[in-house]
């Protein structure tokens, strides 16, 4: 099986010049964790940007998201394959990078789609993607990526934590069953498909 056989085509595109509440919007609005980012239209590639991203390198960080340009978070090291590339070579990207999600090029070099941790899970043949999902999940139970010495962490008394407590929008733990879609355009992202 090749790459082009399980591969999304329907790319979710971002400028790099837009901030990251737009593309924070553009990932609820088309329910995506995954955005393709141009310089500055669609078409050529220069990043990418993850809900992850955007969780460790602005949330965590306390930055403004209407600030933070994209260009300035994005993962700028995009893991990619070939269409005609074998789904097991792809696989093996996806364990060696430990990425979810790779960018399918044409011969050109240019996107022309994406495949998933999940493309794989759900056409799964005798248990190898298996392996390739422990390998790519390991980097979330192997702890720290960065050194701890350049960890900050915000100081605080017990009498802190207990008022953050007691605040109804601070919310430490959980969970909620349910979801709310929300849909509309918005003129800072772009799908591309290639149909």
């Amino acid at each position: 099986m090749k790459c082009r056989d399980l591969m999304q085509m329907e790319l979710q595109w971002v400028s790099a010049d837009a901030n990251v509440t737009d593309a924070a919007r553009v990932m609820r609005d088309r329910s995506v964790g995954f955005l393709l980012v141009g310089d500055p239209i669609p078409g050529r590639l220069v990043g990418v940007l993850t809900d992850r991203d955007l969780a460790t390198r602005v949330s965590a960080e306390g930055k403004a998201p209407n600030e933070v340009r994209i260009a300035d978070v994005m993962s700028r090291d995009v893991i990619t394959c070939a269409e005609d590339e074998g789904l097991g070579e792809a696989e093996a990207r996806m364990c060696e990078s430990a990425k979810a999600r790779l960018v399918v090029l044409d011969g050109q070099k240019n996107p022309v789609g994406v495949i998933s941790l999940t493309d794989i899970l759900l056409h799964d043949r005798g248990g190898r993607a298996l392996k390739t999902a422990r390998a790519v999940l390991s980097r979330e139970g192997g702890g720290p990526h960065q050194p701890v010495e350049s960890i900050r962490l915000t100081p605080s008394t017990p009498e802190d934590e207990a008022r953050a407590m007691e605040q109804p929008s601070a919310t430490v733990g959980g969970s909620r069953s349910g979801s709310t879609k929300e849909f509309g355009e918005t003129s800072f992202g772009g799908t591309w498909s290639n149909k």
